[in-house]
């Protein structure tokens, strides 16, 4: 076993989230399309899929790995690279948690965790509380083909701009998470006030029930809610991500420092895993909705929906100047106080 390696314990129950896809159910019926398709998964000790490769122990074992993840569109690489034998190729046996809160997740890596998806707000503010994590991969990013999220208001209220929701309530999947932040530099830009816009939290699949029934008049909207926001006659204002620059790292994979230093080959087949599920993807149609059909199954997503969504645009470098900016944008909205070395908190 890798130098820091921890034995497997008993399996993580995962945290219950995915549950509340079954609200969905009636009220995406308007986006059904069809069934997935299908693919037959890699062998992983098939010789002519590539067998086991790097990252396992020298008597040949897989490497244990316990990696927390959101049960969304961003996880799709992870779950495609464990069905699909990726991570057994490269030597890692991936036991996948998905968690209601990742920010819960970040300091409980090198404990509980060895991985965790996370985005560049819980990096910097675990930095600046002291602790040990690094990036050690990308996953997706914002551009403006592909927006990772909208803001969307009420279709039939006067809402034009940005400037047009102050002194009303926005919903938002996490407060303190870089869709918030990216709105609030947003807002500020265009000369709004810190608080000007009431901010509820509310979980990304009770958004459209929300802004239809007028208990809030925008939402920072993640697909497939936010087609099926449009779908439902309410209108963009745009991505928030490109207040700040585009593209833009949305999320990336982190670990305990010390644990990445003395782990790289670990490291380095993770990525190569992910790397392998997006080539995968690529290949064919086949294989992106045999892809699709894995999102359905680890997020209790709706076939028809899950055949339909607009996935995220995947990146796996290590984006350091995306950091940058982003400790800039939390020091502006006066979110940080102290100055941040976005190069130590990469491998």
């Amino acid at each position: 076993m890798p130098p820091g390696a921890r034995p497997r314990s008993a399996p993580t129950r995962p945290l219950n989230v995915t549950a509340i896809w079954r609200l969905l159910v009636v009220s995406a019926a308007v986006l059904a399309l069809g069934a997935c398709g299908g693919q037959e998964p890699v062998d992983p000790q098939s010789p002519e899929d590539g067998g086991a490769e790097e990252g396992g122990d020298a008597d040949g074992e897989l490497t244990q790995i316990d990696v927390a993840f959101v049960p969304a569109t961003t996880g799709v690489l992870l779950n495609v690279a464990e069905k699909e034998g990726f991570f057994e190729k490269h030597g890692l046996d991936a036991e996948l948690t998905d968690a209601d809160n990742i920010s819960d997740v970040i300091p409980t890596l090198g404990q509980q965790f060895d991985i965790s998806l996370g985005t560049s707000t819980d990096l910097i503010r675990a930095a600046e509380a002291g602790l040990d994590v690094v990036q050690i991969s990308g996953n997706t990013i914002s551009t403006k083909d592909n927006p990772f999220a909208r803001l969307i208001v009420n279709g039939e209220a006067d809402i034009e701009d940005i400037t047009d929701l102050e002194g009303r309530r926005m919903a938002s999947p996490t407060p303190s998470g870089v869709i918030n932040m990216a709105v609030r530099y947003w807002a500020q830009q265009e000369g709004l006030q810190r608080g000007a816009i009431e901010v509820v939290q509310v979980p990304p699949p009770n958004h459209p029930d929300q802004l239809n029934a007028g208990q809030v008049d925008a939402s920072q909207a993640l697909e497939p809610f936010a087609s099926q926001l449009l779908g439902a006659g309410h209108e963009s204002l745009g991505n928030p991500f490109a207040a700040i620059r585009l593209p833009l790292a949305t999320n990336f994979w982190v670990a305990q420092g010390q644990w990445a230093e003395e782990n790289p080959e670990v490291v380095e087949s993770f990525r190569d895993a992910l790397a392998d599920a997006q080539q995968f993807m690529a290949d064919s149609e086949e294989n992106e909705d045999r892809a699709r059909e894995i999102l359905a199954d680890f997020t209790g997503m709706p076939r028809p929906i899950a055949q339909d969504v607009a996935l995220p645009t995947f990146d796996l470098e290590v984006r350091t100047e995306d950091l940058a900016t982003w400790v800039e944008v939390l020091q502006e909205l006066d979110e940080l106080d102290t100055d941040v070395d976005t190069d130590e908190l990469v491998r």
